[in-house]
């Protein structure tokens, strides 16, 4: 009895010390977010995406045009591009639009020793005529990332954006249930 006793003792302050670490970065409770709608990926949701951006971003300088994607679309087009890379570190990514922000998830493939669910939360806005992406949240597993590393990582993306944004002036950029909507001026 004794010894049962000294288990019970060792085994209660464990659980609090872990209640009390994880509990405030909810680590334990965290969620990941998942999309309010289905979102399916089709080679024919990618295809008509890039038409319709070869179509906005094609033709005359100085003339508007807007460019408009689902979820569907978007996480569709995302799917074929990675498929061209043979060890992409991210598979499966969904990628949908609410609220204002950006949502991702997917998995980290030939990242980390293991492969790990990640979700990231976004928000967008316009920059000197071109899209901004900052980057809210992002976990790989249950683990929040620090800002410094979000900060990097946005850094990125912008700097990739940037470059796929040539010959355009983006003017809008609406982040809407189940859509963005770009609008600008072709340079």
């Amino acid at each position: 009895m004794p010894e049962r006793l000294k288990r019970v003792r060792l085994f209660i302050p464990i659980m609090l010390l872990l209640g009390l670490a994880c509990g405030p970065c909810n680590l334990l409770s965290r969620q990941s977010p998942t999309p309010p709608r289905p979102i399916v990926v089709s080679t024919e949701a990618a295809g008509q995406l890039e038409s319709r951006i070869q179509q906005a971003l094609g033709g005359p300088s100085q003339q508007q045009f807007i460019l408009q994607m689902t979820d569907t679309e978007a996480t569709s087009l995302l799917n074929k591009e990675l498929a061209k890379y043979g060890e992409s570190p991210v598979t499966m990514p969904v990628v949908w639009f609410t609220k204002g922000k950006i949502y991702a998830t997917g998995r980290l493939v030939n990242v980390v020793p293991i492969a790990t669910d990640f979700s990231m939360i976004a928000s967008s806005r316009i920059q000197d005529g071109k899209v901004s992406i900052k980057i809210e949240q992002l976990s790989a597993g249950d683990v929040p990332l620090p800002s410094s590393v979000l900060n990097m990582i946005s850094q990125s993306i912008n700097e990739t954006v940037s470059e796929l944004q040539l010959q355009v002036d983006v003017t809008d950029l609406e982040i809407l249930e189940g859509e963005a909507i770009i609008r600008g001026v072709r340079q």
